[in-house]
Parts: C-alpha cells; sequence; structure tokens
C-alpha cells in the first residue's frame, strides 16, 4: 500500500499542471498523435499534454510493482482519478536478456517468485497477485504480465478510461 500512496503522491504533483487544451484531453486518444515543434498534437491538431507517472517493473521478479496489493484495473483507475493520461511502465533488460538465452521463451511468474524471493516468500506472495489478477494465472509469463500486458489485461480499458501505456527498459 506504500507503493500506491507514494505512486499517487507523485502522480498528484505532476496532475496539478496546467491543462491549456481541455478539448484534447476528452478525445483522448484522437490520434494520430504527432510533433510540432515542441508540442504534441492530435489529429484535429489541438496540442495534448502528457500527464503521467513511472509504473517500475524492473525490480526481482521484474513484473509491475504492487500487483500483490491492488489490480492493474484498479492501479490503472486510481491513477487516471489523480488526473493522469500516460503510464512509462519500465521493464528490465536483464528480463530480455534472460528470454534470448533462453531461445525465446520467457519464464512463468511462479518461476520468477520463487527464483527472486525464495520458494516460501515467492509463493505467498504470487497466491496475492493471483487472487488480485484474476486474469494471471501462475503460468503467465514475466512479458504478459509487464511490458506487452496492455491489451491482454485491459482491452480497451486504456482507452476508455483515456489513459496511455508506454514502456521503456529500465538497466539492472
Amino acid at each position: 500500500m506504500r507503493f500506491l500512496s507514494a505512486l499517487l503522491a507523485c502522480a498528484s504533483v505532476t496532475a496539478a499542471l496546467p491543462n491549456h487544451h481541455p478539448a484534447a484531453r476528452s478525445a483522448w486518444p484522437n490520434g494520430p498523435l504527432v510533433t510540432d515543434k515542441r508540442w504534441i498534437r492530435d489529429a484535429s491538431g489541438a496540442n495534448v499534454t502528457y500527464a503521467g507517472a513511472n509504473w517500475p517493473g524492473a525490480a526481482d521478479v521484474m513484473i509491475p510493482e504492487g500487483l500483490q496489493y491492488q489490480s492493474v484495473e484498479f492501479i490503472v483507475s486510481k491513477m487516471k482519478s489523480v488526473g493522469m493520461n500516460a503510464i512509462r511502465l519500465t521493464y528490465a533488460i536483464q528480463m530480455i536478456d534472460e528470454i534470448y538465452s533462453n531461445g525465446g521463451k520467457d519464464i512463468t511468474i511462479q518461476k520468477a517468485f520463487v527464483q527472486a524471493l525464495g520458494a516460501a516468500n515467492g509463493a505467498k506472495v504470487l497466491s496475492q497477485v493471483l487472487a488480485k489478477n484474476p486474469s494471471f494465472t501462475a503460468s503467465t509469463t514475466r512479458l504478459e504480465v509487464g511490458p506487452f500486458w496492455r491489451e491482454r489485461n485491459l482491452g480497451s480499458g486504456t482507452s476508455r478510461q483515456k489513459i496511455e501505456i508506454r514502456t521503456r527498459p529500465m538497466a539492472t
């Protein structure tokens, strides 16, 4: 819960920034988005203001943080409720290296939790994640949870909530 509180505290500071074009916010994501010098513009030419937060996913298990406390949907809806319209979801470069070394196959989140936290703690935290996120199973891979989960887990929910998800690697 401390993670979510800290994330929302950072998000509220960003959300307080003025949005000079409220129409652009209501038409999200009126794409394609384009750049015009220092501005990001939507398809109608209106300026788009990103108000966002980082959601770390590069820790030992290499999935987005906090999923043992709340569901993906809940966390995204809370970010949206404080004015966020963008999330930068980080992931570990180490995870990509491991997948490459394993012939293109990722490991399950069950294996990732056990490797990162040990058998007892890994099983405990995994069960908490699965209880909060019923679309996941023990055989779900890190990639299905992490950087590429948007469509699998939220489908058009991100469009419905008018929030953009971007991924970014983090060196580990």
